[in-house]
């Protein structure tokens, strides 16, 4: 069996989707499932112009399309009803780049990449096609935008309304906004926006949306979250793949069976997913973090552990992603697990981590040399911390499993 072959599984790629899209979601604190409801007004909009046609390409496009933002910063001024240039070609393009990595999502490129094509401007696009789907996401983006979540939805609609007619022929293709506004003289069309049990409801309508996924697959998968998440900070740049490969290099030597070896790796690129969750200036601050600071830094795994939940497979990979920093004694977080409850793969996760975070340049500070990086791990053995197993292995073959 070649490699590409072994670890078939059948994935739902609207829960891959789902995943990430709130991953970016959390980039912005306190704005979460902009994405599911741009997925939802897209899918009513096409539903209705094209009934009868398959939905689960403008779903998972409506999902993904923000999935090119990389900054807190860029997030909130994406935003804005009238975007920048940049920020127009900045983030489709990126998005575009990144779903070209995944085999099993390229098909909605173009999607993403034309979400913010302005109506007047596809004459200018000679040698390339604006799909209608696009241009249905571009007009679903914007209404969610228009959203305010601090008012009551239905006294909304009609400012609304009147801002998307301004831009009607401008920004939007006037059959689109037509078919907007037939469903927007529903009450219920507002109040299934508004209403996260209709969003979920949607989600579990049967859609064709299970494929089947060999290694290659699901490593594409795990390599386009490890992306979103290193590309946030230029200090976590290929962090979660220095973890994926040290864990792996321990489960070798620790005589894991190639199952496990594989969802470790996976596990490593994924571990940090949450980090999406914390604001740029704690993850770069210089000096101390403060008490508040720290509580906000320790959810990001909790975050990992809800994020990777939602796929609804590979529960050791979930499980080893999310407890990368609980303790043997039971001080780690969040969970505050303890001996028997970490198992091997969880065990060397959390050293893969520890020993990654140690050899890198940090803001604060330079990465440490295998003398003090040991120095400090044969006490947090001491300490009851982490295995003192896994430590002796890793010292035992230090430069094979680090600096390789």
């Amino acid at each position: 069996m070649g490699e590409n072959e072994k670890n078939v599984v059948s994935v739902s790629l609207l829960n891959v989707a789902r995943m990430v899209s709130t991953a970016v979601d959390l980039l912005e604190y306190g704005v979460y499932r902009h994405g599911e409801r741009v997925a939802y007004i897209a899918y009513r909009i096409f539903k209705e112009m094209f009934p009868g046609k398959e939905t689960l390409p403008i779903v998972l496009a409506g999902l993904l399309h923000d999935i090119g933002i990389d900054t807190e910063e860029l997030k909130r001024e994406a935003r804005n009803f009238i975007l920048e240039d940049y920020i127009i070609t900045k983030h489709s393009r990126e998005g575009e780049k990144l779903l070209n990595k995944v085999d099993l999502l390229r098909g909605i490129k173009p999607f993403v990449r034309h979400h913010h094509t302005r109506y007047k401007d596809i004459g200018r696009f000679v040698s390339e096609v604006v799909p209608i789907e696009a241009q249905i996401i571009c007009l679903a983006d914007r209404i969610e935008v228009l959203i305010d979540q601090n008012q009551y939805i239905l006294t909304q609609k009609e400012r609304i309304e009147s801002k998307i007619k301004d831009f009607s022929g401008v920004m939007f293709n006037p059959e689109i906004v037509r078919t907007f506004f037939d469903l927007s003289n529903r009450e219920s069309f507002w109040l299934d926006i508004d209403n996260q049990y209709m969003l979920g409801k949607l989600w579990l309508e049967g859609f064709d949306d299970y494929r089947t996924a060999v290694e290659k697959d699901i490593r594409q998968l795990a390599e386009l979250c490890a992306s979103i998440v290193d590309r946030k900070s230029s200090f976590t740049h290929i962090h979660s793949k220095r973890v994926a490969s040290i864990a792996r290099k321990l489960g070798e030597k620790l005589n894991m069976g190639q199952e496990d070896l594989f969802l470790l790796e996976m596990a490593g690129e994924l571990h940090d997913i949450g980090k999406l969750s914390i604001p740029l200036s704690i993850l770069h601050k210089k000096g101390d973090l403060t008490a508040d600071e720290y509580r906000i830094i320790r959810q990001h795994t909790y975050y990992t552990y809800y994020l990777i939940d939602r796929l609804d497979m590979m529960d050791k990979v979930r499980d080893w992603a999310a407890f990368h920093h609980e303790k043997l004694d039971g001080s780690g977080y969040p969970f505050h697990l303890k001996g028997d409850e970490l198992d091997l793969g969880s065990r060397i996760m959390a050293l893969a981590d520890i020993t990654t975070a140690l050899s890198e340049d940090r803001p604060y500070r330079k990465a440490l040399s295998k003398e003090e990086i040991m120095d400090i791990l044969w006490t947090q053995v001491r300490d009851n911390k982490v295995d003192g197993d896994v430590v002796r292995t890793l010292e035992k073959n230090f430069d094979y499993i680090v600096l390789q």
